[in-house]
């Protein structure tokens, strides 16, 4: 996967105000080819880089010494009407997730979530995802506007279903978080070809 041409033409954001994380964050993402990886410190840099400028992913630590974490970042991202690319993949970084953490993530029109520690394998392979099988993306009455989470009701669909678990439940150990955290990714993929056409109004 290191140095791909599919990522050539591509450009990563990544936000997380330790240098060490945010250099390994760089590191990853060049080695998969990506043509550009502007890193930040603080929320609002990434808000203003990306009024500026488009980018095709965002890599969010969640927890930041500054008011905005990284889910109110990516609600930001998502409804600033000056964003480039308001439906840009996000992954958020997080040391713990729990079934709040992770209700938290799909309200806040977080992509996907990943664990801290991870291996480079791990980030690479959501980054892979992310791009390569973009989701559609709705805006509901109720003000949600993120990836497409529904359940086909389509008869002809053959792909996999959303799969469930009790959000009544705790989550405590990692085992359990990460089998809870991959709740979030067994979506049918729409392909994505442009924002107009990606993003549906929901009755």
């Amino acid at each position: 996967m290191a140095g791909n041409t599919v990522y050539a033409n591509k450009s990563a954001v990544v936000l997380d105000d330790n240098p060490q994380m945010r250099a390994i964050l760089r590191s990853i993402l060049t080695m998969m080819g990506m043509r550009t990886v502007a890193e930040f410190g603080e929320p609002l840099a990434v808000l203003h880089h990306l009024q500026a400028q488009p980018a095709d992913v965002a890599v969010l630590d969640l927890v930041l010494n500054s008011e905005m974490d990284g889910f109110e970042l990516a609600k930001q991202i998502r409804y600033d009407p000056q964003i480039f690319n308001p439906t840009m993949p996000i992954i958020t970084v997080t040391g713990y997730a729990n079934i709040t953490v992770i209700e938290q993530a799909i309200n806040h029109g977080v992509d996907e979530l990943i664990m801290k520690p991870f291996s480079a394998r791990d980030l690479m392979a959501r980054v892979e995802k992310v791009i390569k099988r973009p989701r559609s993306y709705i805006r509901t009455p109720s003000g949600y506007f993120g990836p497409d989470r529904r359940r086909r009701i389509d008869p002809d669909y053959v792909g996999p279903e959303r799969r469930a678990f009790d959000v009544s439940d705790s989550v405590d150990s990692t085992l359990e978080a990460r089998r809870a955290i991959a709740g979030l990714r067994p979506d049918p993929i729409i392909e994505q070809r442009s924002i107009d056409e990606a993003v549906f109004e929901v009755d």
